[in-house]
């Protein structure tokens, strides 16, 4: 009796081991083409407005930085904001560095913050310091040139940014930012 249900086994698991094959038979003819798709939305992308001549004036040290009127923001975007740092020259070449803010600097008199907040209209840069901000020199406080990224909410929320590096160039290319034109000479600033 062992052996008819061992030899019944064997034949069952050939059976099976035999519809297993690779080669099922030729490839036949390739089929016509489907018909065309509707073209869907255009995807979103994110925004850049670049503003010069930013200048953090006393007694407030702050600066509103209007978004253009036909610009519609959603309550779901989420605001980054770049400072033009420096122009050093890398392999003879000038090559821009931008801070994303906050930016906090230690000075001889303490430290100093660079920050920001955003509305659906404007981002208000502000200026904060442990010390009396009368103290600051022109490098500190004029002649900016700032970079405000418009990044989508459903883009913030996916997993394709990487939250805790966001250097400008990188956003930039993510996001298919428009190439703006470089600043070749520039205050370069407290390190």
């Amino acid at each position: 009796m062992k052996s008819i249900i061992n030899a019944l086994f064997i034949v069952m698991i050939t059976g099976l081991l035999s519809c297993i094959n690779d080669n099922v038979g030729p490839t036949g003819p390739v089929g016509p083409a489907g018909p065309q798709g509707n073209d869907g939305p255009q995807g979103e992308s994110g925004y850049v407005f670049e503003f010069e001549q930013v200048d953090f004036t006393s007694p407030a040290y702050e600066v509103f930085l209007s978004f253009p009127d036909n610009f519609e923001t959603l309550s779901s975007d989420v605001a980054l904001v770049y400072m033009l740092w420096d122009v050093a020259v890398v392999d003879g070449v000038d090559t821009e560095v931008w801070r994303q803010i906050p930016q906090t600097i230690l000075t001889n008199d303490g430290l100093l913050q660079y920050n920001f907040d955003f509305s659906m209209v404007d981002v208000r840069l502000f200026m904060d310091a442990e010390f009396d901000m009368n103290l600051l020199g022109a490098i500190d406080t004029d002649d900016w040139v700032v970079r405000v990224v418009i990044v989508p909410g459903n883009f913030w929320n996916s997993s394709r940014i990487n939250k805790s590096d966001l250097n400008y160039n990188d956003v930039k290319e993510m996001l298919g930012l428009p190439e703006l034109p470089t600043h070749k000479s520039t205050v370069t600033r407290r390190q």
